[in-house]
């Protein structure tokens, strides 16, 4: 009897955990905004989906001179925002490393039931307004 109480105890909180959210897919909308001289480069995310959740573990940005961008890449930087948040907008302002050199740039949002990232932009520090496009990493 009691391991058939344990076993119903169990089951109802596994019940509980998985069903609060839902895994999203492209559930964030990004804008941005580069300041060339100075290779600035200012990122706002919306989430535009939730699937479900309201309480995100972390939000952030990444970028990278290559595409596809990834959080276990090591050759993109992440930029974290907030971690615990139950925002749905969030900003960041950072510096890209080089002038003269084009960057793909995507926000990301983890929660219980996974990460997910915006479609990928791609950004210039050249001297001139050269970036700012959106795209597929082409």
């Amino acid at each position: 009897m009691k391991q058939l109480k344990r076993l119903i105890t169990l089951s109802f909180c596994a019940v509980i955990l998985l069903t609060g959210c839902t895994r999203f897919g492209t559930a964030v909308s990004m804008i941005t905004s580069t300041d060339y001289e100075n290779r600035q480069l200012t990122v706002t995310a919306l989430i535009t989906d939730d699937g479900g959740c309201d309480y995100y573990m972390e939000q952030g940005f990444c970028y990278s001179m290559f595409c596809p961008l990834s959080l276990n890449d090591i050759y993109t930087t992440q930029v974290e925002v907030a971690r615990h948040s139950e925002v749905d907008t969030f900003s960041a302002t950072f510096t890209l490393p080089m002038t003269d050199t084009a960057y793909y740039v995507c926000a990301y949002v983890k929660n219980s039931a996974g990460l997910s990232y915006s479609p990928v932009v791609k950004v210039s520090t050249g001297n001139t307004p050269g970036g700012n496009t959106p795209g597929d990493g082409d």
